[in-house]
């Protein structure tokens, strides 16, 4: 085999053999200057001169047969319908961008509107069916957006490679490709924004018991009256329902609550309609317990609570969205001014707007404001201890009866615990709790000092003069304790009020054992002597003062006026003998 040798102008190659040596020509960029040698050639020469011209150049092929320039036939696809043409990409790019985008995006658009209204509007508020709801809806508009970009992306592709073909360029579909990519972008953005919000809250709701919204509590306080209280959540109108079914005397419920769920607030709404109940506040009711306590046939508020307005809200939702309807809709058929529910859903949901009861009573909101006495207490029942404290701070008398008392004292608390425990209005507690005061502090005040003997006697004829100067029947009512109410005590000017307080106090810390009036028999009998006859010069006979003894209501004011004036006779002896009147009175009682 011959050895070749190459030289490549800079330098010596070789011995190689003629296929090694045909290798490094070719991959010379110029074999023209190029020379080789090899035993027999007398000196180096060119490569054409030693091998010939075609020595170490690629072959160049035939011409094609025409047959290898026809189109192959085309592979039918297995589906023409629009859907499956679009997303191959298949229509003009001007169809795929301006009318499948357009209208895909404006279906899209419509679909969200019409099933956010029918879900918020006719669906009964079941958080199951509201997570099926928003993963239904937001799969279904993301399989939309990712049929229509890729139909859109595929078309424009085509349309570059015709174009470039041709020899031009292709703006249009560059543009509708950086579009496609925004749009993903956008996209990506609003799953983050509206999206997964929902749907995250919309799982809390129907599988995690809805944990942001408090627990409630629905339970009888009386036979007329129950309580709702906590958050407005799932399974509140069934609960509260089946009380009322078992339960059918009930005529008011007492609301107290933050808020909660429009949904729910809804159906509250309704069941109280059905069933024409009225609606109270004690202390608060705020946003979505709104709309429960619109249902009421009256809506009664205590002068102390609040009510509380804004426009709801769900995660991820517009602030205007259609939960907004349902509140417009319900404050309107309870008869709220435009003028509140206008500025009630312009309030953020995040703000709160607190209408004074002048505003709410303007704005039609509610029908009646109370002090509450007249109602059974809202939360859980006060215990014995409760009361306890809650009467050791309210008066000094209390805590004297406590200390020497005990027993009179826990007969206080009994009625108040028992009483709040059945759902007694406060009015109805205080009216007995007075009474049975008053009784106690009748029994022990032939006991007290003689000081305070006088000084109640004078706070009398007072109290019977002042009442006296109001009604007459009042006046009655309350010297003879005949069907004596809390009203008739209110009566009473706060002055003497406090006044009456404080010898209550007096007449329990000074009550003790005594000598027997027999002693003083003789003087009692003169005093009273002397009264009769001064009585008798201003026109009062012996039947009225017998009449004292044996209330009369059919003649009131000559009953008060005796009373008045016989009071007034008795504060104007000396100190020791007005004491012994009054003690002898008190102990004949």
């Amino acid at each position: 085999m011959a050895s070749w040798y190459l030289w490549d102008g800079a330098e010596q190659q070789g011995p190689m053999d003629l296929g090694a040596l045909e290798s490094r020509i070719r991959a010379l960029p110029d074999a023209g200057n190029v020379r080789v040698w090899t035993q027999g050639l007398s000196e180096w020469k060119a490569v054409d001169d030693a091998l010939g011209p075609g020595f170490a150049k690629l072959p160049v092929p035939p011409p094609l047969p025409p047959e290898a320039f026809a189109a192959p036939a085309p592979v039918p696809a297995k589906y023409q319908n629009f859907v499956a043409r679009h997303w191959r990409g298949e229509y003009p790019l001007w169809v795929s961008y301006w009318v499948v985008g357009f209208a895909s995006n404006l279906a899209a658009l419509l679909a969200i509107i019409l099933l956010s209204q029918f879900m918020v509007a006719q669906v009964a508020y079941i958080p199951l069916a509201l997570w099926t709801f928003f993963i239904t809806m937001w799969s279904m508009l993301i399989g939309l957006a990712i049929w229509q970009a890729t139909g859109i992306w595929r078309s424009a592709t085509r349309r570059r490679i015709e174009r470039r073909a041709a020899g031009k360029r292709a703006p249009w579909a560059v543009l509708a490709m950086v579009a496609v990519i925004a749009g993903g972008v956008q996209l990506c953005v609003v799953l983050a924004r509206a999206a997964i919000p929902q749907i995250v809250e919309a799982t809390r709701m129907a599988f995690l018991g809805d944990p942001s919204i408090p627990s409630y509590q629905v339970r009888l306080i009386n036979s007329a009256e129950a309580e709702i209280a906590g958050g407005i959540k799932y399974g509140l109108t069934h609960d509260f329902e089946k009380l009322l079914d078992e339960h059918p005397n009930i005529r008011m419920v007492h609301l107290d609550s933050f808020g909660g769920r429009i949904g729910e607030g809804k159906k509250l709404n309704a069941l109280i309609r059905e069933r024409k109940l009225d609606t109270y506040v004690e202390v608060k009711c705020m946003s979505a317990c709104t709309l429960a306590f619109a249902a009421g046939q009256q809506r009664i508020l205590r002068r102390s609570a609040v009510l509380g307005f804004h426009r709801g809200a769900f995660p991820g939702s517009q602030p205007d969205d259609s939960t907004s309807s349902v509140e417009r809709e319900i404050y309107g058929a309870a008869g709220f001014s435009k003028a509140f529910i206008e500025r009630a859903l312009a309030t953020k949901n995040s703000d709160m707007w607190k209408p004074d009861a002048a505003e709410l009573l303007s704005y039609r909101v509610i029908t009646k404001l109370s002090d509450g006495r007249e109602f059974a207490m809202g939360g859980n029942p006060l215990t014995r201890d409760d009361w306890d404290k809650s009467m050791q701070k309210s008066a000094r008398v209390y805590a004297a009866l406590k200390q020497k008392y005990p027993a009179e004292y826990g007969e206080i608390l009994d009625i108040l615990s028992a009483g709040s425990a059945r759902g007694t209005p406060p009015a109805q507690l205080t009216e007995k709790t007075q009474l049975k005061l008053r009784s106690i502090i009748m029994t022990l005040l032939p006991q007290a000092d003689d000081g305070v003997l006088v000084e109640f006697g004078k706070l009398r004829a007072d109290e019977y003069r002042a009442l006296q100067g109001l009604d007459a029947t009042t006046c009655y009512r309350f010297v003879s304790g005949d069907s004596l109410n809390d009203s008739d005590i209110k009566m009473l000017p706060a002055e003497l009020a406090k006044r009456e307080l404080a010898l209550h106090e007096q007449i329990v810390l000074s009550a003790g054992r005594r000598d027997t009036l027999a002693s003083a028999e003789d003087s009692i009998k003169a005093s009273w002597d002397g009264i009769k006859a001064s009585l008798a010069k201003k026109g009062y006979t012996t039947a009225d003062l017998q009449s004292l003894a044996m209330p009369d209501p059919a003649s009131p004011a000559r009953y008060c006026a005796t009373a008045v004036e016989l009071f007034a006779e008795i504060t104007r002896l000396p100190g020791k003998d007005a004491a012994l009147v009054f003690r002898d009175m008190y102990s004949s009682k």
